[in-house]
């Protein structure tokens, strides 16, 4: 059993294909108590909560977590609004806990090491676990994690890419589709 729970981390993140007792939260968060005037070193992770703290200053990659109490695409669409105003570029995020590329990705965004490159996006983070149904009710498909959705103005996707290869450092396929949403 041990062994096949290894091969299964290995391989690009498939929501269908986790066992039971994985843990079920989002893979990417806000934490609600950070203050909005710290510092940007502040934008590190907890690593008891799963959480991350806003950073302060306007580059820099940002996350959102999305809401629970609401469908999918009126989320979207409220946030898609609010990134704009700010000069950013709003790209719905899907990831897990469990999913090893997703805990990668998660690492590079609190280190600061993808704010050069992606200084102009705001991650609508979601979770493969809770959220797949509400996510496809408004267009979000998806088969493999992390997985990333350009939204038009009607909040459905109007371009997608997911990981597909293997590893941890799958999602570095993501990178150059991110880069690219956010050249005007």
């Amino acid at each position: 059993m041990r062994r096949a729970l290894v091969v299964v981390a290995l391989v690009a993140c498939n929501p269908a294909a986790k066992t039971i007792g994985q843990e079920k939260s989002a893979d990417v968060s806000v934490s609600a108590n950070a203050s909005a005037n710290a510092p940007a070193s502040a934008a590190t992770a907890d690593a008891d909560a799963g959480r991350v703290a806003p950073r302060a200053e306007a580059t820099g990659v940002k996350v959102v977590v999305a809401a629970e109490d609401s469908d999918a695409l009126s989320i979207v669409r409220t946030e898609r609004l609010k990134a704009k105003a700010e000069g950013r570029v709003l790209v719905v995020y899907v990831g897990a806990t469990w999913c090893p590329p997703c805990r990668r990705l998660k690492e590079e965004i609190h280190a600061g090491r993808l704010d050069a490159t992606l200084g102009k996006t705001t991650l609508l983070a979601f979770d493969a676990d809770r959220d797949t149904e509400r996510l496809a009710g408004a267009g979000y498909k998806f088969g493999f994690i992390p997985y990333v959705a350009l939204p038009g103005a009607d909040g459905r996707p109007s371009d997608s890419v997911e990981a597909r290869g293997r590893g941890k450092e799958s999602w570095r396929e993501l990178v150059g589709k991110l880069e690219a949403w956010q050249k005007p």
